[in-house]
């Protein structure tokens, strides 16, 4: 089972950038095969405990607190605003959690998870000579596609779309295909891979131009020579503790003085540092993350303590945004993960995953220390280093946000925890051993899987609406088959609905005729008004409702005609509040004002629009507006 879970996340991480965008593609098959996975693993022990009186699931302490987040989780997930997408996070949250129990209990022993760890520092290995190949070769293509984004052109991503992405991957191996060099149990083949690793990770990680990346792996490989020390001698330790932080210093001001690539990605660090010592804490900076992480504060402070919903950051975030103003930018995360946590799950929430996370690093820090062995005690350093270099990278960026990596991150954490618990299972671990309760849990497994599998596969179907929907070509039936099936299988996904109106809004445009158009219009309305009753939040549901209540104005006399009106402007409103700072919200609502005579109205949105985007055709409705409102 546990070779099964480590092949699931390895294509996780080799797929991650050629399945697009939309990482439904790749997040909903995996999901779904890892959920069987835990079942049958839950099944085995069942079997195994009517076998044996002391076969049962280990639950070590710190997995007890993991537990405690899980239910959490669920318990929360229920008072989201955006009920699939909580879903979704949770199904992703007990999917990593299980899988790090099944780790924890499968990989107990030196020998098998030395072929586990071969196999994975083997393929980042892999994917470290792939990225530096087409990095110079070919930047545009990944694997047999072509990157959906330039966005990050000129850093190396690999088979990542997002280069901070494979900088935490090999961040996270480093410290391990580091400490295998100085194992004399591991085989001359295994250390001279290893070795080639270690040189080969660092210049791809170098160019993926990841600042995150760079001091999440300065602080991992200072975390190893710190616990090494310690193990040697006190003295030692408290000389390290001085030498290491001056080296590190002494290696960022070189690298500022001889890297022009360090240097151009560290000055937006710089300025905002210079910025807070000048103009004092909470000063204007020119870089994205400060100016979110602002606004999100004042979004935990409005909820603290159970938070916004879990995975809602996206939808519940824009009301809150102010003082990062980037135009026609949509922040799904304010890259750093303890601050999305408490706004997500809330101060309380916050709390649970620290005591877990942090329960974690120290039975790794007590076991590793204890450990009679020096196979075992290199392996617990290197999974500190890990965890301490991810706490460093977490702060700038969403790492565990990221399927494969939060599954690599949890996978090498289990193999280092495993070998080193073996001999403590009696004294610092709970066996859980009821038949009954075995039983139970394997029943509510298998029950929830429905949930489970309704869920993700009506997430693939929507991906594949959107996939075979083309605008403005006025038929695509295909889409609107596979988005009934996806509301057909969850009524909830909003996504599906929302698809299912932009079908009817594009066949509605393109027909010729009213009566056409007025067969179509009825379901268009309903598509979107489902879509914002599963996401009151998403401003592109709104916009579509907007827009088709205010066509449905044009055929309604009297009274009506004023009410849907108001309500279709109302509708387009809420939208442009909700992407304040894209011009396409406003230029719609601006659009539809000037349709419909309100030209005060209108000019007053044309000119925050152009404050935003100074296009011509807004400046020309400006001009035309002014005319005729004097």
């Amino acid at each position: 089972m546990a070779h099964a879970l480590l092949f699931s996340a390895i294509i996780g991480f080799l797929c991650f950038g050629i399945v697009g965008k939309d990482k439904a593609w790749l997040m909903s098959p995996l999901l779904l095969i890892q959920h069987v996975f835990i079942i049958k693993y839950t099944l085995e022990k069942t079997i195994a405990a009517f076998k044996s009186k002391s076969a049962g699931i280990v639950l070590h302490y710190d997995l007890l607190f993991w537990v405690c987040f899980l239910f959490y989780a669920i318990g929360l997930h229920f008072l989201s605003p955006i009920y699939f997408d909580s879903k979704l996070e949770l199904y992703f949250i007990g999917s990593v959690i299980g899988s790090f129990i099944i780790w924890r209990n499968e990989c107990s022993t030196f020998k098998s998870n030395w072929n586990y760890l071969y196999v994975l520092i083997g393929v980042v290995l892999i994917c470290a000579l792939y990225g530096w190949v087409i990095h110079y070769r070919s930047p545009d293509s990944i694997l047999w596609g072509q990157r959906y984004t330039d966005h990050y052109e000129g850093r190396l991503a690999s088979t990542y779309i997002c280069p901070n992405h494979f900088a935490h991957l090999l961040q996270m191996v480093l410290p391990f295909a580091l400490m295998v060099l100085f194992l004399s149990q591991v085989s001359l083949g295994f250390k001279a891979m290893c070795g080639y690793a270690v040189v080969m990770y660092l210049p791809p990680l170098f160019l993926t131009e990841s600042r995150a990346g760079w001091l999440g792996t300065i602080m991992a490989l200072g975390m190893l020579i710190l616990l090494n020390a310690f193990h040697k001698s006190k003295k030692l330790f408290m000389l390290t503790l001085l030498i290491v932080p001056l080296l590190s210093g002494l290696f960022l001001i070189g690298s500022w003085h001889f890297s022009e690539t360090f240097q151009r990605r560290m000055m937006p660090v710089v300025e905002f540092l210079q910025g807070q010592a000048s103009e004092g804490i909470g000063s204007a900076s020119p870089d994205f993350r400060p100016q979110t992480w602002r606004d999100t504060l004042i979004m935990i402070q409005e909820k603290p303590w159970f938070g916004h919903g879990p995975g809602a950051y996206r939808y519940t975030y824009p009301p809150y945004r102010e003082t990062f103003r980037g135009k026609r930018i949509v922040t799904g995360h304010p890259h750093n993960e303890y601050l999305e946590l408490a706004a997500d799950y809330g101060w309380i929430g916050f709390g649970l995953f620290a005591v877990a996370w942090m329960a974690t690093w120290i039975k790794l820090m007590q076991s590793a220390h204890r450990a009679q062995e020096a196979r075992h005690r290199y392996m617990g350093y290197a999974a500190i280093a890990m965890i301490s270099g991810t706490m460093v990278h977490s702060f700038f960026d969403f790492q565990m946000h990221i399927l494969p990596n939060a599954m690599i991150c949890a996978f090498l954490t289990a193999i280092a925890l495993g070998p080193l618990e073996r001999r403590e299972k009696s004294k610092q671990a709970y066996v859980f051993r009821s038949k009954l309760g075995l039983i139970i849990l394997f029943l509510l497994l298998l029950i929830s899987y429905v949930s489970v599998a309704r869920t993700l596969s009506s997430h693939y179907l929507r991906a594949m609406a959107e996939k075979n929907f083309v605008p403005v070509r006025g038929d695509n039936e295909k889409t609107e088959t596979w988005a009934r099936l996806a509301i057909k299988i969850d009524p909830m996904n909003w996504r599906a609905h929302r698809v299912l109106g932009d079908h009817y809004y594009d066949q509605r445009y393109f027909s010729f005729e009213l009566a056409e158009k007025q067969e179509c219009i009825q379901d268009e309305i309903e598509a979107y008004r489902l879509a914002h009753r599963y996401n009151p939040l998403d401003a592109q549901s709104c916009a579509g409702l907007g827009r088709a209540t205010l066509f449905l104005s044009t055929v309604q006399q009297g009274e009506q005609k004023i009410t849907l009106e108001s309500q279709g402007f109302e509708y387009l409103r809420t939208a442009y509040r909700y992407k304040k700072y894209n011009d396409i919200y406003g230029l719609l609502l601006a659009s539809e004002l000037r349709n419909k005579g309100r030209f005060v109205e209108a000019l007053s949105v044309f000119e925050e629009v152009y404050a935003l985007q100074r296009s011509t055709e807004t400046k020309k409705n400006i001009h035309w507006l002014k005319k005729v409102t004097r």
